[in-house]
Order: C-alpha cells, then structure tokens, then sequence
C-alpha cells in the first residue's frame, strides 16, 4: 500500500493519542507479545492500542524484535520522485534550520523523510546526531513500517496522524532507547502524504507535547508548500494565456489546465465535458494519470477513450516543463454491438442533477438528509457553505442546488479554484456579465485556501452586490455564491486564517455532505452507478461481487469517500482476472485486517476453530460484537472499550446487525 493509498483529506485539526505510557507494563507486554505473537490477542494491559495494532503489523510482515538499526535505502530507486524530493526539502529548509538551532544542545535532533519514509534531511545537537548514526537515524534510512516495525515515522505514515512512540513501544530491540514523535505532511493540491518530520532523542527527552510540536512543524512546511503550489498554478495560468489559439477553445467541448502530475488547476465545464463520462471531477484531481512525466505523447496516451485532443500546450517555466493546457473534445458514442451485455435497467435510488446526467445516489437516513436541506438551500437563494471530506461530492451538491434554483440554465456552472488566484484574476472571474434576469451561481471552490489579499477583494464585491441589490432600484440578475471547503471554517476563523466577517459572509446556509463510511448500504449503490457507467462506455460485462466482496467493501472507512470508491471500481474492471470478483482482486488496503481498519481490538481475541475461514467480513464483525457482548455481560460501554469503538458506533451495529443483547 502507497502512502497516496493511505492518506485521506486533510484534518482541520490533528488527532492525536496522549495516553499516558508506563516504560514497565509496556515492557510486560511486549514480552506477553513476543510469547503469544503467533496467536495475537487483543485487548492487552499495559499497551496502547495504536501501539500493538502496530506490533501485529510489524510481525505480520516479517520484522524481527532482535534487529538492531533501520535498513538503508538504495539511492537508484529514487529517481522517479528526486524532483519531488527536492521541491520538499526547499520548503522545509527554513523551518529545519531554525528549530536546528534551538535544539542545539537539547540532546534531540528533528528529521525530513519522504512518502516512503526515507530519511532527507537531519538537524539539531550534534551529540544526538552521531548516537543516531548507530542504529541508521540519518540520512539515507529508511524508517517505514514494513522496514523498520514500529516507529514514529512509520507509524505517523500508516496512520496518516501525529504519534509519538517511545522506548519500550519499539517492535525492534535496537530501537527501544530512542523516543520520537512525527506527524505527516501533506501535499497542498491532494492532500496525499508527501513527506514526514519526526523530533527523536533518547528517551530522557520524551514528552507527549512533542507530538504536536512535530505536527506544528509539518503544518509550517505544508504552508509554504501551499503558496509555492499557489504560485505555480498562477504562473501556469498565466503563461497558458495567449498559449492557444481562441478558435481552439471556442469550438472545444472543454478546456483544461493541469500541472505536472496531471492534476486538474483549472476547467471549463469541469466534470461533465472535461472529466472522464464516469467521473465527476473537481479542482485539483488526478485528470490524467502521468506517473512516468508529462509529455504530448504521454498526455494523449493518457487521455479517456472519450476524449480526444483539438490542442495539446506544453508550459514550460524556468527551463522545466511544468504543466499543459488542453483543448478538448468528445468523441462521437459508437453504437454499440448487440451482443453487448448491457447493466440492470432497474433504477438506482438516488437524485438527477438537470439535464447534466449526474446523479447522486443514496438512500441513507444521512444523505436523504443532506439532500432535503440541498432542497430547501436552492429554494431560499442565499450564500452557501457546502463543508464536506475531499471526494465526497460536494460539487454535485453544488450543481444540484443551482439546477433546482435555475432549471433554465441548463449546464452552465462556473467554477473557481480559490487556491489559484490572485486578486486580479479572481475579479475577472468575479465580474463577469451576468445573463438579465437570471440567478447564476458563482463556485468557489477550496474557499478555505483563499489568500488573505483574496479575501479582502471578495468581501468587498459581495458587499457592493449586497448594496446592489437592497437598493431603490434593484437588479434583474442575482450572483448565487456557493462555497465549497474540506476545512472546519470555524476553526479557520478562530486561528485567524480567515475573515471572520467574510466567513459570516458566505455561510448564511451551511449544508455539510456526510463522508461515505456514515453511509451504510449507499457503498454497494454507489458501486453499482458506477459499474453501471463503466459497461455502458465499454462494452464490457458488469462485475458480480460475492458476499465476501461486499462485506469488505462495506467494511472499509473509505478516506478518500467517493472518489476513492470510483477509483476502485475502475481499478477492477481493468485488472479483475473475471467478472466474477474475489478478495483477492480488491486492493490491499481493503482487504487488511479489520483491526487496522476499524478500531475492532479484537480481530485476533479468542477466536474458536468454527469460526470458519472464509466467513464473511459482515459475520465474523458480528461474531466479535457477541462474543464482546456475552463478556461484558451486555454492557455497552465495556464492550464498546473492548472492541475499541465508540458506544454510539456500537449501538449503531447492534442496530443494523440485529444482534440481540444478553
């Protein structure tokens, strides 16, 4: 699993474990472990829960307790993310050179590593930073996981959080003098995991704080990536201009501007001419997928079945390809043979967008929900707020709410990628004629990654249209601003990151998308719309899931919501080896242990021989919610702890399994 498989969207806020840590239990334990590790068991005394879900991960992919120091990382196999490398360590450099030098003489050392936890860059007392050479804490070492068991670094890569580890909490022998707190750092655009900085010393250092003292050292190094980032997709923006002929973007279905990665910065008609038919794209998405480099011939390689290209513009900035600006248009639909094996005509439940073909679908409490506020939100005709986890929906939300508010605009949406603009471009955005006598809606997307100059500029247009339209002689067109956000807004503006009176601005109506793991049944539904779009574009057969499928399926947390799911459809459809899905198919993430996954502790508890192998995910969550049950003696909240969850989440699978408490 990459560590752009594990990460998910960005917190607002980290979360971090401060249980207290006893150097003795922990010690008991890990004896306990070693002796029984064959047949782990959980829930163990004197442990912390993240800490031996950790062990069992360490030993489930062969690491030794005796090894002494982390492996080295051969240099020739970094190649492919050198320049990517580089681009971290710049924005890291101020910030490791100036808590280097307080750490002078503190008997601690502070670490860069990249996604796959190799060790770039290390700073601080240099009687620290020679210790560390002995067990391979220096540049070059490679401190993930699967390489080096549990540790700061690579726990902070798997868990996709703050952690701290310390002493004894160590899987390897050699590592049990040292105590480290890292936290995760996270690509601006996407938000995968890029990076991490990790604070070490030997034990005597240790202090929970440390924790959030790394977490606020990525946070320093995510913000100066932000405005490098920021800046770039200006530059690409600009040097696009005049790049391409006006003929070729008048008469292309869509227009397009992607960085390096293949990454979407900006978009006309995004996700209904520009995206893939089976997808539903928004600002800073993987368009295309360019793992190799861009190129012409790597672009059109890479392109949809669907789409060709009228106009392919390679940026060039400062000597270095750094992006391409597309023309595109859409490939006339070839009918189809009649031997083609077409999907169930039955109707998915769910929500037509207008005449965009984009539906949300869903018949969960939590989404029928949101979709009744997204009703009475286009009826009322105020500033939005649409909060939600990256890959959600929320810009079908947004499309929603405009198609019911304006039925005769038919598709006409425009998007702004508030990351990506300056206070001029914003205007021209901004100012733009509006159609008489027409309510068009204005998106802005990632509102909370507008700079503080951008803010300003905003408040003051929408206090002038505020002022427009409660005056004597009010306009027949209205400007609709919906704005969409990953962020918490609120702690935004406590922080001090954003304009309190611009927020009050944009949130008259907050509507907030529930993140896909809150919402049951709607995984297989959503899974099915999409195989549905996949058959229909390819020819191909549908798949068929197993129970087994099914239930793993509705058992993963989905992190990246429902544009990971779409990808993983995708995914199968190309690489299942039949129609007919196995585990084996579904990509490791998963298929991992529940205990990885879902917080149940006790995966690996005393489980009898009837338990059959190839149970299901569903029956064996539920052999464990009774066996818990039957323990506890129908205690909920004992269970609960157990288990490792939350009461209200166990009270929700009682519910939903039916399970009948003692």
């Amino acid at each position: 699993m990459t560590s752009d498989q594990r990460s998910g969207p960005k917190a607002a806020r980290p979360d971090i474990d401060f249980t207290d840590v006893d150097p003795r239990e922990t010690s008991r334990a890990w004896n306990k472990f070693l002796s029984n590790r064959n047949a782990p068991s959980l829930p163990m005394a004197g442990v912390r829960s993240l800490i031996y879900q950790s062990w069992v991960r360490s030993t489930s992919t062969g690491i030794k307790p005796e090894q002494f120091a982390a492996p080295s990382f051969e240099r020739g196999m970094a190649t492919k993310s050198s320049h990517d490398q580089a681009e971290l360590r710049r924005a890291a450099r101020t910030s490791m050179m100036r808590i280097g030098d307080l750490l002078s003489g503190a008997e601690a050392m502070l670490l860069l590593t990249d996604r796959d936890g190799v060790i770039l860059e290390t700073v601080g007392d240099s009687s620290t930073l020679r210790k560390a050479c002995k067990i391979n804490l220096s540049v070059g070492g490679l401190w993930s996981e699967h390489a080096s068991g549990t540790n700061g670094i690579g726990t902070a890569l798997w868990t996709g959080q703050p952690v701290y580890v310390h002493g004894e909490e160590h899987f390897c022998e050699g590592m049990k003098a040292w105590s480290c707190a890292a936290a995760p750092i996270r690509d601006p655009i996407d938000h995968s995991i890029i990076g991490v900085v990790n604070l070490s010393g030997l034990t005597r250092i240790f202090q929970k704080h440390n924790a959030a003292f790394a977490a606020t050292a990525a946070r320093d190094i995510e913000l100066v990536l932000q405005q490098e980032q920021s800046l770039m997709n200006i530059r690409l923006m600009e040097a696009t201009m005049g790049s391409l002929p006006g003929r070729a973007m008048d008469n292309s279905d869509g227009f397009a501007i992607i960085d390096r990665f293949g990454r979407l910065i900006f978009s006309r008609n995004s996700g209904v001419n520009v995206g893939r038919p089976d997808q539903d794209l928004g600002l800073g998405a993987h368009f295309l997928e360019l793992p190799d480099g861009i190129s012409e011939a790597k672009i059109a390689a890479a392109l949809p079945s669907t789409h060709c290209c009228d106009d392919i513009r390679l940026i060039e900035i400062d000597g270095m390809i750094k992006g391409a600006a597309l023309a595109l248009r859409q490939r006339p639909k070839v009918p189809q043979a009649a031997t083609v094996i077409r999907p169930s005509a039955t109707a998915l439940p769910g929500v037509l967008i207008g005449t965009t073909g984009l539906k949300i679908v869903g018949k969960s409490e939590a989404i029928l929900e949101a979709l009744d506020t997204a009703q009475r939100i286009a009826s009322a005709n105020q500033p939005t707020l649409i909060e939600g986890q990256t890959g959600v929906g929320k810009e079908l939300f947004a499309r929603l709410i405009h198609a019911r508010m304006s039925p005769e605009s038919g598709d006409c949406f425009r998007t702004v990628n508030c990351g990506a603009m300056n206070p001029k471009m914003f205007g021209d955005a901004l100012l733009q004629p509006l159609e008489a006598g027409r309510t068009e809606p204005l998106c802005l997307d990632e509102i909370g990654e507008t700079s503080a100059e951008t803010q300003l500029y905003l408040l003051r247009i929408l206090e002038e249209q505020s002022t427009r339209l409660n005056g004597p002689h009010p306009p027949a067109e209205a400007l609709h601003v919906l704005s969409l956000t990953n962020r918490a807004m609120r702690d935004e503006v406590e922080a001090g990151r954003f304009r309190r009176d611009l927020f009050y601005r944009l949130s008259t109506l907050v509507l907030t998308i529930p993140p896909l793991h809150a919402r049951g049944e709607d995984v297989l539904l959503i899974a099915e719309h999409y195989i549905r779009k996949i058959c229909i574009e390819t020819g191909r057969d549908r798949l068929i899931f197993s129970p087994e499928v099914q239930g793993a399926l509705m058992a993963h947390v989905w992190p990246g919501n429902v544009r990971e799911l779409r990808n993983v459809m995708l995914g199968l459809h190309s690489l299942a080896k039949s129609r007919t899905v196995t585990l084996a198919d579904l990509p490791s993430e998963i298929t991992a242990p529940a205990v990885a996954k879902t917080g149940l502790t006790e995966v690996f508890a005393t489980q009898e021989p009837t338990l059959a192998r190839d149970a299901s995910l569903k029956q064996a969550e539920v052999r464990l919610i009774e066996d818990a049950l039957k323990r506890h003696h129908g205690n909920l909240s004992k269970a609960a702890l157990a288990l490792g969850i939350s009461r209200p989440t166990l009270y929700r699978k009682i519910e939903a399994y039916g399970i009948r408490t003692p």
